[in-house]
């Protein structure tokens, strides 16, 4: 392999990497010692500071000056919304004293690095180091002064500068090292070396001895084995030369050293490919880890950071070379992927922050140009992925839907052909659906987050489904606590074993790289192995998991020991624009920086190189039918009816579930899994996040079997009734058929990797006849509404002794309750029967209910993850039932009625029917639910042309 000579710089980016925020200036900063950055500057963390505003006294720049009196800061100082103002600086002075604390003194120049607006004068120790009058408009690297940098010493040392402006901008930031040495790849490459064989910012320093140097080269020969015979016998002369870890062949060894493993590293890539495909951007990431739409038309959270490219990196011997093949400094390029036969590749482009929204684009390799395949401002496409049917799938706003605890635009799997056209929606999921990609088998892996009847912080789980978008399910963690999200996971090839990213929920899209098996289980850390290094996998419990330490991203395995990955070796911080590189990697975390800028983050690397299809199943998808059917083979069957005698299963009620066009008001829940806020909110805090329609129900056959027709396209759960039309067990999650589509489960929650259990008859009872269609719940299908379906019965069988009047029992009449909070018109019968208060109970606002209340008692949305007991909540747990079974106070109710009460509560307690029900909105929210309603039908009949057109395409009518 060919060779070149690199110069080794100082270490100043691996200061950076390995520096952690410091304490307060009372305890100086501590600061590992090394010939390049010593503190590094506001761009990259800032240092905590002690200044003034005022004038001190003589003497305030020597290190026993008394600064107790003096405000505490973080450096860089200017006006507020300045990049890199970290403390406010408006007046016409400021002085700044700033401890720190070396190991040992430092070898090597030492420049300051500053940003000056205007005069500014630097003492180190109380000596003047630099001065320099006027303003730059950038940082500077600016000579220190013999005397003061002699003064630098193992122990407690002192920067201090006054900065003075005159007029215009103002703006002050200090630091000691020359950060620009690090700006070129193999400056990066061995910084990166020295982190992980342990010389940190101490190697080749010391003037004593070399015990650190001798250290890491050992470590290096060791993986080398007898490959590195000539350097090991180098490294014993030096050894006996005795010569110090600052002599200068101590590093000309270590490097040697590290190219010769670099080159063995390397070659199982090369075998492969020597072209890497990846996008320049910013740290994807918002308040929740999938906001990052940044669409044009946001109702409230968008994230632009402008700047992106999407490049070609090709390994020439040890070091690449980086080539722009799309550039754009004021837009976003992210989410590359090659086609099959590496002609191809596709990728996500936003252009501007108001005035275009991401949309598929394709780059052709030979040819060098780009076209673009989606558009319509307004709806963001991204995520994209080829399909091996020739199709592409995608993340898309196209749904028009809002997450239930806040107020961002949901992202679900669409697919089109590959011009763009044909478009279709796949999932008609609650929130969001990410990061699809294609395993050998023919499925698609996906994240899914998902929270119907249960807390929203933990399960985001992945899923899968064939590549027409059939056999939607459960891949790994769907009732788990851990990991909080699977994220960028991609199987690795000829295995079921998959790679990914296991993070957080409130948190960027990084985290710690996991290595997943479902036939070892798939639930908690049953199947899971966190990696690079590999580890204890605790299954804990950690809402913003993963965010400490090093950082991972986008995965993209070799082989079942190798692979490229996005990575910072340290925490980059939340929403940055850099400290991510491209890496090869093994599952020991030993690893080889292939790409770096450090500017913009390198990301989402994928080789140009072509793959096999693999498996293509031909699809079952008839657009021309609009229902789909499901089979049980034995409701027993598995631990959701654990203890359940057969026969007390009757039937199966299928719940189609409603999603809100946009935010309007709000209120908030809590229990076992967490708290959120609710907006749109269609019941009381506690109560079902999303409007919920009875399709209706099938009987259970006597061998638990059931086989029934429902709605395609549409999202349902299912639960299981008694003979009292009582929930013995419930779905808290849904499922959805394409149209034509044939699905069927084995039993309730069984195990997916058990095969169906042997003997008994060969047709089950529900197989011997056709698909049952649905048995209507007391009319056609709705929306389930507390005034139009509890409302009457309160009226006509309970308000004439519950008036709310003086002397009479609580209230159940319908007389409405003003929420300013959740903008909506509860009644008093609703708030009465759901034990609930208000959270502002100064306004009376924003009414959260008890779930967990003896006389009504129901399934918390912030249940917990795991599967709950049969039985556990319920009309069959609410005294309210057992009291009007009896006749309370001699009033009888109806079965229909008694069945809507029990549903009502089965349900989680719905008021609204529907998002508009009962609203409190002002005219200005009226149009702004109208106008992304409006948006959503308008997209829905744009779905409706493309799959007229893609039948007409098939020769069907």
């Amino acid at each position: 392999m060919k060779r070149r000579a690199i110069r080794v710089p100082p270490l100043p980016l691996l200061a950076l990497l390995l520096a952690s925020p410091p304490p307060l200036p009372a305890a100086p900063t501590a600061v590992k010692a090394a010939a390049g950055v010593l503190l590094p500057t506001s761009q990259q963390k800032g240092h905590k500071s002690r200044y003034t505003l005022d004038k001190p006294p003589d003497g305030w720049e020597k290190p026993g000056f008394n600064d107790t009196a003096w405000k505490e800061g973080t450096s860089g100082f200017g006006p507020l919304g300045m990049p890199g103002a970290r403390t406010e600086w408006k007046t016409s002075d400021i002085w700044v004293r700033i401890p720190f604390r070396l190991k040992r003194a430092p070898a090597g120049d030492l420049p300051f690095r500053v940003f000056h607006d205007e005069d500014v004068e630097i003492f180190l120790n109380g000596i003047p180091a630099a001065r320099r009058t006027g303003f730059v408009t950038e940082y500077v690297a600016v000579p220190m002064e013999p005397a003061a940098r002699a003064s630098l010493k193992a122990g407690d040392n002192l920067l201090a500068y006054h900065c003075r402006q005159t007029g215009g901008g103002q703006f002050i930031d200090v630091g000691i090292g020359d950060e620009s040495a690090w700006e070129n790849l193999a400056s990066a490459v061995v910084a990166d070396w020295m982190l992980q064989d342990g010389l940190g910012n101490e190697g080749f320093t010391s003037a004593d001895d070399a015990r650190i140097e001798t250290a890491a080269i050992e470590t290096v020969l060791q993986e080398l084995e007898a490959g590195g015979a000539a350097l090991r016998a180098e490294l014993g002369r030096l050894v006996s030369s005795r010569a110090p870890g600052s002599d200068p062949r101590w590093r000309e060894l270590y490097v040697k050293a590290c190219e010769a493993r670099r080159e063995l590293r390397l070659k199982p890539l090369l075998a492969r490919t020597s072209k890497i495909v990846f996008a320049k951007h910013w740290n994807v990431g918002g308040s929740h880890y999938a906001y990052t739409e940044c669409q044009s038309d946001a109702q409230a959270e968008r994230h632009w950071v402008p700047g992106g490219a999407l490049c070609l990196l090709e390994q020439k011997g040890l070091y690449g070379e980086v080539t722009p093949l799309v550039n754009d400094p004021g837009g976003i390029i992210r989410n590359p992927d090659v086609s099959y036969d590496a002609r191809k590749i596709l990728f996500a482009w936003k252009k501007d922050d108001r005035k275009d929204d991401y949309h598929l684009y394709e780059y052709d390799v030979a040819g060098k140009r780009t076209r673009q395949l989606t558009d319509g401002l307004g709806y963001a496409d991204y995520e994209g992925c080829y399909l091996p049917t020739g199709d592409i799938v995608f993340s898309s706003t196209r749904c028009v839907q809002t997450v239930d605890c806040w107020w961002t635009e949901v992202s679900n799997l669409y697919t089109c052909d590959k011009d763009g056209k044909r478009l279709r929606r796949l999932g008609y999921d609650q929130v969001h659906t990410n990061f699809p990609t294609v395993t050998d088998d023919g499925r698609i892996l996906y994240t899914r987050w998902e929270y119907n009847d249960r807390g929203q912080l933990f399960p985001q789980p992945l899923f899968q489904m064939y590549l027409d978008g059939t056999a939607q399910t459960e891949c790994y963690g769907n009732n788990s606590w851990f990991p909080t999200t699977i994220l960028h996971a991609r199987q690795i090839p000829g295995t079921q074993k998959i790679l990914g990213v296991a993070t957080g929920h409130h948190s960027d899209q990084s985290g710690k790289l996991i290595l997943l098996d479902p036939a070892k289980g798939r639930q908690e850390n049953q199947g899971a192995q966190l990696v690079a290094p590999v580890r204890a996998t605790n299954a804990d419990r950690i809402d913003g998991y993963g965010q400490d330490g090093d950082q991972f991203q986008y995965p993209y395995p070799l082989d079942e020991t190798r692979f490229l990955v996005t990575y910072a070796p340290v925490d980059p911080g939340r929403a940055g624009k850099k400290g991510f590189g491209l890496y090869l990697m093994d599952l020991d975390g030993r690893r080889e920086l292939l790409a770096w800028d450090p500017a913009l983050s390198c990301n989402q690397p994928v080789p140009l190189a072509p793959r096999p299809k693999g498996h293509v199943r031909p699809s079952t998808v008839d657009y021309r039918k609009t229902t789909g059917t499901y089979y049980v083979q034995d409701v027993y069957y598995g631990p959701g009816l654990q203890g359940i005698a057969r026969g007390t299963i009757k039937s199966l009620r299928v719940v189609a579930l409603e999603y809100r066009a946009a935010g309007i008001g709000h209120n908030g829940n809590g229990g076992p899994a967490g708290g959120a806020l609710v907006s749109t909110p269609v019941a009381i805090g506690n109560g079902t996040w999303d409007t919920k329609i009875i399709l209706g129900s099938v009987p259970v056959e006597a061998d638990g079997s059931a086989y029934f027709t429902v709605p395609a396209r549409t999202p349902v759960y299912f639960q299981l009734l008694d003979g009292k039309n009582h929930v013995v067990q419930t779905m808290r999650s849904w499922s959805t058929l394409q149209p034509g589509e044939s699905f069927a489960c084995i039993g309730c929650h069984e195990n997916k990797n058990e095969a169906a259990p042997s003997g008994g008859a060969i047709t089950t009872l529900a197989l011997r006849k056709p698909a049952q269609a649905l048995r209507p719940f007391y009319g056609r299908p709705r929306g389930f509404s507390f005034p139009k379906e509890i409302q009457p019965i309160l009226d006509a069988k309970c308000v004439s002794c519950h008036s709310g009047e003086a002397g009479k029992p609580f209230g159940l009449t319908a007389k409405e309750v003003v929420d300013e909070g959740a903008k909506r018109r509860w009644s008093e019968a609703y708030l009465a029967l759901t034990h609930a208060a208000p959270d502002d109970k100064g306004r009376r606002s924003a009414w959260r209910g008890q779930d967990n209340h003896p006389v009504v008692n129901w399934v918390s949305a912030q249940s917990a993850p795991p599967m709950l007991p049969p039985y556990s909540v319920g009309a069959a747990k609410s005294r309210l039932i057992e009291m009007l079974e009896k006749g309370h106070e001699g009033v009888k109710l109806s079965p229909e009625e008694m069945d809507k009460i029990a549903a009502w509560i089965d349900l989680a307690v719905p008021f609204c029917g529907d998002y508009r029900e009962a609203h409190a909105w002002s005219k200005d929210e009226m149009a702004k639910y109208d106008r992304y309603e409006k948006k959503r039908k308008d997209q829905e009949a744009q779905e409706e042309r493309e799959l007229k057109a893609f039948l007409a395409d098939r020769g069907r009518p």
